[in-house]
Formats: C-alpha cells, sequence, structure tokens
C-alpha cells in the first residue's frame, strides 16, 4: 500500500511538473506555474508534498505572496495528517476544502457495461468537454469552460492524455482521459452528460481505459475521488479501493466556485 502511495505521488508530481512552465521551490514546498494558461486552478498553486510545520496562515501568505496577481489561489497538501491539520483554519478563512481519495484498481467491475467505448482525438471530444464543464463542477462561465478545453488540448502534448468516449443513439454521452507514465496510469477527468446518465456510461468508458492503461504496461491504475461526493461509491463498483488521501485548498475568483 505504501509503495502504491509512492508511486502514485510520484505521477502527480510529474503530471503537474509536466504542465508547467515554471517551477519554484518554496518554504513549504513547490509553487507551480503555467504561464499559458494563469486561470487554471490545479496548473498554478503551491504543492505541499511533506509534513510541515506550518499555520494555514502562513500557507495563505506564502500563496498570497508567489501568485500575486493572479484571480485565485490553490494549495494542494499530498500529506494528509498535515492537510488534516489544516483543514478547519483553512475552512475559517473562507476557502474551499476537498478531502480527495487516491483510489487504486484492485479487482475486477461488478459488472461490464454494454455500451460501445472509442478513442478519439481532442479534435473530435472537445465540443463535449466544452458540455461537460458547463454543466458539470458545480456550473462554469462559457468562457472558463473553453479555456478549461484549451487546458486539455496542452495536456495531450504534454503528458500524452487520451480520450475515451461512449455514445447514445449516436451522440456522445460520456468521456474519460487516460495517462500512462513509467507503469502508472491515472484516469481522470469522468463525465457523463446529466441527459445520459444512470445508463452505464462511466462505466464503460472507465473500464475502457483501465484496459488500455494495462495494454501499455501500467501494473497500477489509479484515479482521485472526491471523499464527500456519489462517484467515489460507483468506483468501488468498478474495482477501485481507497488507497490514501490528500486535501486541496482553494479560494476560488470573486464569484466562482467550480473545478
Amino acid at each position: 500500500m505504501t509503495r502504491d502511495l509512492d508511486r502514485i505521488e510520484a505521477f502527480l508530481r510529474w503530471a503537474w511538473d509536466s504542465a508547467s512552465t515554471r517551477i519554484e521551490t518554496s518554504a513549504f514546498g513547490t509553487a507551480l506555474f503555467n504561464d499559458r494558461f494563469p486561470s487554471y486552478w490545479d496548473g498554478n498553486l503551491l504543492r505541499v508534498d511533506r509534513a510541515v510545520d506550518a499555520s494555514a496562515a502562513d500557507l495563505i501568505d506564502e500563496t498570497d505572496r508567489w501568485f500575486e496577481g493572479f484571480a485565485h489561489r490553490e494549495v494542494a497538501v499530498l500529506h494528509d495528517p498535515t492537510g488534516a491539520r489544516l483543514a478547519p483554519a483553512f475552512r475559517d478563512q473562507g476557502w474551499e476544502v476537498d478531502r480527495l481519495v487516491f483510489m487504486a484498481r484492485r479487482r475486477e467491475a461488478d459488472r461490464p457495461s454494454s455500451l460501445t467505448v472509442e478513442e478519439v482525438g481532442f479534435d473530435d471530444v472537445s465540443s463535449l468537454l466544452v458540455e461537460t464543464n458547463l454543466h458539470g463542477h458545480g456550473g462554469m462561465t462559457i468562457a472558463a469552460a473553453e479555456a478549461n478545453t484549451a487546458v486539455r488540448r496542452m495536456l495531450v502534448d504534454l503528458t500524452g492524455i487520451r480520450f475515451f468516449v461512449a455514445r447514445i443513439d449516436g451522440e456522445l454521452a460520456g468521456v474519460c482521459e487516460l495517462s500512462v507514465h513509467e507503469g502508472v496510469a491515472e484516469i481522470d477527468n469522468v463525465n457523463t452528460l446529466e441527459r445520459f446518465r444512470g445508463r452505464g456510461v462511466a462505466r464503460a468508458v472507465v473500464g475502457r481505459a483501465v484496459q488500455e492503461g494495462l495494454d501499455r504496461g501500467a501494473d497500477l491504475v489509479f484515479l482521485i475521488a472526491d471523499d464527500a461526493d456519489w462517484p467515489k461509491q460507483l468506483y468501488a463498483k468498478l474495482g477501485f479501493d481507497p488507497v490514501s488521501t490528500y486535501w486541496q485548498f482553494t479560494r476560488p475568483p470573486a464569484g466562482e466556485s467550480y473545478r
């Protein structure tokens, strides 16, 4: 279990670093920047990789120093006990607090999906990504949805993400992404259009992505779920078990609250 966690965290560092245009050493970890997309929350953040003897106020001051001029602030704390200690104070300061779960695929899914899944390129899936962004994650503005989608195009080049989609009645109904690096595969951005939910779309695309990851030589397949949200239960049915948790603290731009 510990080795799996080490490998998952190493994968995340690789993915974060690969998507960064600047990487700076902070007193409490690593400040990551993507100058092409300053509004990309998960590309412009302070990453705390280890246990640190710092208060929430210390980390807020640090993010304010590094990210002056940015509309948002984000701190990712990989060390679970440190994140748990800091969470109440971040919440008291008005930040959004998310406890996220690393889940590794340990078992076969409880049952297969009957839907056909295909791999498509970015151009074929971009409109679906915009639509899922508009209506998912608490809802985005059109500008934010399009910017978030443009980030996925960037990641095709930087981390080699691949897109798997399912269709219902000929229409793209849902999508997930897959990245593979050094024997570890991550399944990410699992989304189903609301009008197609409950019809096995997520089950189908995740199952195909798992198989593609294994076929690419991965011996560890993982995803990240919100500890407080229902998809965690679906992923358990698909063979994924919790490995550990980490924490994400976010101060969104004024008037916004989405991922």
